[in-house]
């Protein structure tokens, strides 16, 4: 575990004397040192003292430990308690990200390249101010990356701005991912009954040492938002069906999250069966995989991973995932209903409106000069003898739209805003909390404005990051109005759950009528604006069912 000896931390504070009362733990010299303008500023968590910095209009906390080791004997496993440090811990890089490189394909390191390790179970925190006894919202964001990939880290994810303008505090944790995360071993041996959930288990963790540490930090124990985007967004729908998780967050807030699923406790086995075989270890000694290296259980993962056709079909689920157990998860998230456990969890749910416009132009560059028969023949597929007709359907319902936009908005309809609205339509029906419904339609003029309103263009809105953000490179004036729309409309709803503010129209809660929020340069409120559309795919999905990890016709 880093740590700065005592020297060095002396040295970063500035006075050897403050370092020796902040170490005997004498609190009110602490809270004067953390008062100081400077560069470093201590807080105190259950575990020992962290120094952080200032960070444009924030402090800034990275990398603190929430959890044990999640390697050896305690991989697999569920989080374990984080074991206490005596010297203050430096906390001003990212931590590490949860394995998810392929040994034979691992790209050399380099400046800025983030670390990756199994004692992953870190996170950073941005506030306005320490133990000041304000109550300011929490907002927990969650990485995207599905649930295999990426991490916390990332200048898109800064969280600087949004705590410091918004005062507001923003924690974002680090878990395992993929098989390390999400293997289903209990089938045979009854050790590993959370193995398929530890990656949701560390998340639930995390929320834990929020509430235990979100006053130190300047925060509101009793008023936890949590949010994401893509595989982000999945994780809230999971915890939202979670009972360990109840009561650890108040809101919820889901961007462009996938499938609304989880895996069968069948296809789960067959996926980790073919984990055993690629390491070499029989069913009876499931145990061993624990002794097993790293690279050769990363080497074999990313072979199931290309066996089975990565990710899944348009995002829904084949890799390793949490499993519906009828414990840790009782049901699919939303899938087929909303979980009565988050009843009373106000719900914000939405997405951009050209979702796959970025994926699918790095995979098919020629897509826009396709003819209609070619872009039938690439979705049929997916939609299987119905292509041609909702080809049809769309280009008539948006005649001013190009072949490349229309198709565009099928892919992105299905399945980002057609289970965007399932989700939204099961939460509501609980007639609990209210649920606010939201689609980013502006669109940046990159890539000769073929990208539209891709995957992930809304993260920099929201966080106010949109210098870090590469698909932005033009209309300055024009994003800064978007950001504080949106940006403002999500702080609004982590205070108290209505996201209406000043800056946009009159924002209806959800209902029958499926009122939604569409944020442009001139946001508007519209009554079911894919309401011809998603009805169109919604009959198609109607044939499908939940099949091993995903959805599947039949």
């Amino acid at each position: 575990m880093p740590t700065i000896d005592r020297r060095h931390a002396m040295k970063a504070l500035g006075t050897p004397l403050l370092l020796g009362a902040v170490t005997a733990g004498l609190p009110a010299t602490l809270q004067a040192a953390t008062r100081r303008c400077s560069d470093s500023i201590i807080a105190r968590t259950r575990a020992g003292l962290v120094v952080g910095r200032k960070h444009g209009p924030a402090i800034a906390f990275k990398g603190i430990p929430y959890g044990g080791p999640t390697g050896g004997e305690n991989r697999f496993m569920p989080p374990t308690p984080v074991a206490p440090w005596k010297e203050p811990l430096l906390a001003v890089q990212d931590g590490p990200a949860s394995p998810q490189a392929d040994p034979d394909h691992a790209k050399p390191a380099r400046s800025g390249t983030t670390i990756e390790s199994e004692d992953c179970l870190t996170l950073n925190v941005w506030t306005p101010a320490l133990r000041d006894g304000r109550k300011r919202p929490v907002m927990v964001w969650l990485h995207g990356g599905g649930l295999w990939r990426l991490s916390a880290a990332g200048a898109y994810q800064d969280g600087s701005n949004l705590a410091g303008h918004g005062d507001v505090v923003m924690v974002s944790p680090n878990h395992r991912l993929g098989v390390l995360g999400f293997a289903w071993l209990q089938e045979w041996d009854a050790q590993f009954s959370g193995s398929a959930s530890a990656g949701i288990l560390d998340l639930v963790q995390a929320l834990q040492w929020v509430r235990d540490h979100a006053e130190e930090f300047g925060g509101d124990p009793d008023n936890v938002t949590i949010f994401g985007q893509s595989g982000g967004g999945q994780k809230v729908s999971l915890l939202m069906a979670m009972p360990a998780a109840q009561g650890l967050f108040h809101k919820a807030i889901i961007q462009s999250g996938p499938a609304p699923l989880a895996l069968e406790p069948a296809y789960a086995e067959t996926l980790s069966r073919k984990l055993l075989d690629g390491v070499g270890v029989g069913p009876g000694r499931v145990a061993d995989l624990q002794k097993v290296p790293l690279n050769a259980i990363m080497r074999a993962y990313h072979r199931i991973f290309e066996e089975i056709g990565g990710f899944g079909v348009m995002g829904v689920i084949q890799d390793f995932a949490p499993v519906v157990d009828g414990t840790t998860l009782p049901q699919h998230p939303f899938w087929n209903g909303a979980s009565a456990l988050s009843r009373d969890i106000p719900l914000m749910i939405g997405s951009t409106r050209t979702e796959m416009t970025e994926y699918y132009l790095n995979t098919h560059p020629s897509a826009p000069q396709r003819t209609v028969p070619e872009v039938v023949r690439d979705l049929t597929p997916i939609f299987g003898d119905d292509a041609q007709t909702i080809l049809a359907h769309y280009r008539a319902a948006h005649p001013a739209a190009s072949l490349w936009e229309v198709d565009a908005l099928v892919r992105s309809d299905w399945p980002t805003r057609l289970f965007s609205r399932r989700i939204a339509d099961a939460q509501a029906s609980l007639r609990g909390a209210p649920v606010w419904s939201y689609r980013m339609d502006w669109a940046t003029g990159a890539r000769d404005g073929q990208l539209m309103s891709p995957h992930a263009i809304d993260i920099a809105f929201v966080l106010d990051t949109i210098g870090a953000e590469p698909v932005l490179p033009e209309e300055l004036e024009g994003q800064r109005r978007m950001q504080r729309q949106m940006s403002n409309a999500w702080l609004a709803f982590a205070r108290n759950g209505n996201p209406q503010h000043a800056g946009i129209p009159s924002w209806q809660p959800y209902d029958e009528t499926r009122p939604t929020m569409l944020f442009n340069l001139e946001s508007r409120l519209a009554l079911a604006p894919d309401g011809a559309d998603l009805d169109m795919l919604e009959a198609g999905i109607s044939r499908y069912r939940v099949v091993a990890g995903g959805v599947g016709s039949g």
